[in-house]
């Protein structure tokens, strides 16, 4: 089993909304309707249907109280209605790039808009006086991009030996297991956990961040918002304090659509 620390919360966070998607509706027009790209930095989370995204979603059961499959199996940093940058395992068509970019990628949404492909997409947003996309400086001056850090130095987070792992396990490869089990993150999770706390923003607090997942993420928003209102705004527990999101999934029960 994974280690993990459960949210003394009574019940789940009242800003973390369902919104059902219109008849015909693609994933991008969904995200334009939530206005999901007015602020950069935002997590999408996704959910696929095919084997690699079904055995993803299986490993993360290890999470959940009731060990059904997640609802996600990708997480990405929107940046704006076209892009968002991540860690897919799906490498690029230049091999070369993967250890030259740490593994990140600038992602295009128009891959993910199917919703025959991807039935389950959501959005959160974590409390934070400042961009995650920038790493806290003393002034203006100082201030970097933390996509920019990670995609630099492999010594912050060595995200093609994360690739690996995962890509042994999706195939069946060998003796490979799942690698939440040996605490290897999802890369793409990894990744935006990696780029959050740079920022100072701790984003499962319930989980060790080498374990994490889209789950790990998306069980932090919904069930771990005391916990966030205490370090935030300890005198005033207001809902800016807490984690926000919207979320629709066309596929609750993970399956794979051929």
């Amino acid at each position: 089993m994974i280690p993990i620390r459960h949210s003394p919360a009574p019940s789940p966070n009242a800003q973390l909304k369902r919104l059902t998607a219109k008849t015909g509706e693609t994933n991008r027009q969904w995200l334009a309707r939530v206005q999901a790209f007015k602020a950069p930095g935002d997590i999408l989370l996704l959910g696929g249907n095919s084997l690699e995204h079904f055995r993803i979603r299986c490993a993360q059961a290890h999470l959940r109280s009731d060990l059904l499959p997640s609802f996600w199996s990708f997480a990405g940093l929107l940046l704006d209605e076209d892009t968002f940058v991540s860690v897919p395992l799906s490498p690029p068509a230049d091999l070369s790039q993967v250890p030259a970019q740490n593994g990140v990628q600038i992602c295009q949404l128009a891959d993910y808009d199917d919703p025959a492909r991807f039935p389950n997409v959501g959005v959160l947003r974590f409390p934070t006086s400042e961009s995650p996309l920038q790493l806290r400086a003393e002034n203006e001056a100082d201030e970097r991009n933390t996509i920019e850090l990670v995609r630099r130095q492999r010594t912050i987070l060595d995200l093609p030996g994360l690739i690996l792992p995962w890509l042994g396990y999706v195939w069946g490869v060998g003796v490979h297991g799942n690698p939440l089990l040996e605490a290897k993150g999802l890369p793409s999770a990894a990744f935006i956990e990696t780029v959050y706390g740079l920022a100072g923003i701790e984003l499962t607090p319930g989980l060790s961040s080498a374990s994490s997942c889209p789950e790990a993420i998306w069980q932090a928003a919904k069930w771990w918002h005391q916990f966030y209102q205490q370090q935030n705004a300890p005198a005033q527990q207001t809902a800016k304090t807490t984690p926000s999101g919207v979320y629709f999934t066309r596929q609750p029960a993970a399956a794979v659509v051929e």
